[in-house]
């Protein structure tokens, strides 16, 4: 009998000690890793813009959707793209994304997601980085 009850304790415990790892294991992956919308260069691609870029929705803390905005005709010009939060500060509407001088948006991934229309959009992923 005391065998039985140390084979049961042993198995809970396994099963226990399990869960924990795989729970500390996912909670610790990146949101990109979480999301398979989401397909990550191994390198940066080409730079895509120099010109400044408004969100116009932000998609949770790390991620936001923005247009790029001619500053002279203050119209929005280009594609649409996802810029990654790599800031503790959050994104917020209408929020303007200023490029330095000497760096440009670079493509480093592509995101694609589904419009409240129900058709599909794949949009680059981008940072900001030197050119």
């Amino acid at each position: 009998m005391k065998n039985v009850l140390i084979f049961i304790a042993g198995f809970l415990t396994g099963i226990v000690t399990l869960t924990v790892i795989g729970y500390a294991m996912n909670s610790s992956s990146s949101p990109e890793e979480n999301n398979r919308n989401f397909t990550l260069f191994e390198t940066p691609g080409n730079c895509i813009s120099t010109n400044d870029f408004e969100i116009f929705q932000v998609l949770d803390d790390y991620h936001a959707l923005a247009h790029e905005k001619d500053e002279e005709l203050d119209i929005f010009t280009g594609p649409i793209v996802l810029f990654r939060n790599e800031t503790p500060n959050s994104f917020y509407d209408e929020q303007r994304i200023k490029v330095p001088d000497g760096k440009c948006v670079r493509q480093i991934g592509v995101y694609k997601y589904e419009t409240n229309l129900g058709s599909y959009k794949t949009v680059p992923v981008v940072c900001i980085m030197k050119k």
